[in-house]
């Protein structure tokens, strides 16, 4: 196993597909519970990119191979056995890179303009380009709110808001029914509520890059459905949010920071 980056756990003669699927399943908690308490990590591939070979490509790789080829699935994998099976698994590494020219261009107007990042700025860039050397999509969404969050300043609310809040925490504090440490606790809770909400701030920002848009939709409304995604992956929502939908928020969020990063460069160099 320390020598390993693959490994494969195989049962066989099960007599259905869903005794064959309950079984696998059963195994994969197993090892995830062995690995965990003598704190090893596993990677099962569900929220890996890349895609899955066709039925085609089976066939054509079966016939150059001269036996039976089928596409290798992440997670668990039911199948009927066959002499000499082998599964294959596509490998895509793709790369883009600005062109030489375009490239100059964008240095050159950078120097003469001179628009330095603050502290948080530097902070949410590091986040950024970290996003892109992680290998699921949901990892990458994740730094790129990350990265979203460490520019946001937080605006306080109205007068009437903040008032209400502050009745709350003397109620809150003259509740004798409460204990100590339930008040103190409420007491921390109620004083964020003076200041706007992430969301509030996030989608205030996000109108910063109008009249763009990402996905299709207004830069507010984008932000909102990142978020919301970011909270679904972070808050253990089941099921799990789609792959594929992960996959293209990410794909897009990615444009969205790398575009409120650029600061004045993003009206003054056309894409």
């Amino acid at each position: 196993m320390c020598d390993a980056t693959n490994l494969v756990l195989r049962g066989e003669g099960y007599t259905t597909q869903d005794e064959a699927a309950r079984e696998g399943e059963r195994w994969r908690d197993v090892i995830s519970r062995a690995f965990a308490r003598v704190h090893l990590a596993a990677d099962f591939g569900d929220r890996q990119p890349g895609g899955a070979l066709t039925k085609a490509g089976e066939a054509w790789l079966a016939k150059r191979a001269g036996h039976p080829v089928l596409g290798q699935l992440p997670g668990v994998t039911v199948f009927e056995d066959q002499p000499g099976l082998r599964f294959a698994a596509p490998s895509i590494a793709l790369c883009k890179r600005p062109s030489e020219e375009r490239n100059r261009v964008v240095l050159t107007q950078a120097a003469q303009l001179y628009d330095p990042l603050d502290g948080p700025e530097r902070l949410a860039f590091d986040l950024y380009s970290g996003s892109f050397f992680q290998p699921s999509a949901d990892s990458r969404l994740l730094m790129l709110t990350m990265a979203i969050e460490t520019l946001l300043d937080l605006q306080p609310r109205s007068d009437a808001a903040k008032a209400h809040v502050t009745a709350m925490i003397q109620a809150t504090e003259a509740n004798a029914d409460l204990t100590p440490a339930e008040q103190e606790s409420l007491r921390g809770s109620l004083k964020w509520l003076r200041d706007e909400s992430i969301g509030q701030a996030g989608r205030r920002l996000a109108r910063s890059l109008e009249p763009r848009t990402y996905l299709g939709k207004a830069p507010a409304a984008f932000f909102t459905r990142c978020y919301e995604m970011r909270s679904a992956l972070t808050h253990g929502y089941v099921p799990r949010p789609n792959h594929h939908d992960v996959d293209l928020l990410a794909a897009s969020l990615e444009l969205f920071v790398g575009d409120l990063l650029a600061g004045r460069l993003l009206t003054e160099i056309p894409d």
